[in-house]
This record gives C-alpha cells, structure tokens and sequence, in this order.
C-alpha cells in the first residue's frame, strides 16, 4: 500500500479529578469554548481571526469528549505547538462545571495516509456533517437511487477538502461510498442541522482520529477505521 504522506499528529487527553456526565456533542461544545478563551490569542484554537472573522479553512485543532474527558487533536505545524503549552492546573469552565486540568495525556504520531489498491472500510464515530440547510432541502426533493449517489459524490468531496487540509495530496483518482447511513439531528451554533451516521468505503489509507465534514473542530465527522 504506497505511503502518500506522514502527518505530525498529537493528541492530548485532559483529565480532571472525576468524569463529567452529559451529552458528548454538548460537552465538546463547551470544550471548545472553554479551550479557545484560554488561548484566544492563537486563531487554531477558535478559527477567528483578530477582528472576529471566521477563517475559512480546515482546522488543524479540534475537540472531543469521549468518557467523561476531554480530546483535543493537533495536525501538521499544530501538534507540536500543543506539546509546549501548559495543560496542567489549567482551569476550565464547562457549563455549569468547575474543573483544574489535574492530568494531560498526550499521544504523539506520524500519522499515515496512502492509496490502496482495495477498499478500506471505515465508521464514523461521531455524525458527518455533509450538508448545509440549502443542500439538505434539494437532496430531499431526490429519489432514492440519486440520494445514494449525492451522499457519496459530498463524501468524497469532503474526504479530499480534509486531505489537503492537512497537507496530503490525492494524486489518483478517489473512490468513496457509503456502506450503510441514518441520519440524526445535530446541533451546531444554535442549528439543527442532520447529520450521517454508519460506515462508508474508500481506496484511501486513513488514520485514526482523522476527521472529515462540517464543523470537525467541534466534534463531528470522526472517523475510526474497522
């Protein structure tokens, strides 16, 4: 299976004194901002620029909540950046939830993507946002058969908008379908908005904790390999 790239990956687990209950997707929301006031002057952390504009582009940082603890990722130049910041006794605010970072564990990779000459198969952990409300509206008006089709078609365009988020470039031609989806509801910056849920197959070596969609610095599109 021919190596496209190595991604310098860290992954850094906060721990407090006992897990949080409460929803993921509300936790990771919280994580979020609670992270991104404590370092809000480094624009990875919040996607702002310094008047307040959003960046467009794909986040090398994001969050998750898994266990009752927090996950934050760093790709490519920002997963070094993450080694050297001050993790323990940081203080946070989570909702209603007062805690002191009191343990950081912190995972460092060359995370692998290549191009494989079968297929992959792959779940998502967390629901995939492929669509905004103006799409969503035109992929209810289709039949079944075309659904399928359009699904695909944004997942393979959000797989290769993800790969050049971090450095990797496609050179062959993508192959990319899901194997079975739902959909749910998913909240994000006061929208619900449906999200997709399942496995999909593809041609392309993914590591785990690589992230793909909408809104992947809050949660969604994590995607774990089978």
């Amino acid at each position: 299976m021919p190596i496209l790239d190595e991604v310098p990956l860290t992954t850094v687990e906060l721990r407090w004194d006992s897990p949080l209950l409460g929803l993921a997707s509300l936790r990771t929301r919280q994580l979020r901002g609670a992270i991104a006031q404590a370092f809000s002057a480094d624009s990875h952390f919040h996607q702002h620029d310094a008047q307040g504009q959003l960046l467009y582009r794909y986040p090398l940082i994001q969050y998750r909540w898994r266990k009752g603890y927090g996950l934050i990722t760093g790709w490519h130049q920002v997963a070094v950046m993450l080694l050297n910041l001050a993790w323990l006794d940081l203080p946070l605010q989570l909702g209603e939830d007062s805690v002191w970072v009191s343990e950081a564990i912190i995972n460092t990779q060359a995370a692998q993507f290549g191009s494989s000459e079968y297929l992959l198969h792959y779940d998502f952990f967390t629901p995939v946002l492929l669509f905004n409300q103006e799409n969503y509206k035109r992929y209810k008006q289709l039949d079944t058969l075309t659904q399928r089709y359009e699904s695909d078609r944004l997942l393979r365009a959000q797989l290769l908008t993800a790969l050049r988020g971090v450095g990797v470039e496609f050179n062959t031609q993508l192959y990319a379908a899901f194997a079975q989806t739902e959909t749910t509801s998913c909240r994000y910056k006061n929208q619900t908005m449906i999200g997709l849920v399942g496995g999909f197959v593809a041609n392309v070596l993914l590591p785990e904790d690589f992230a793909i969609g909408h809104a992947v610095s809050h949660g969604y599109g994590w995607i774990t390999r089978i």
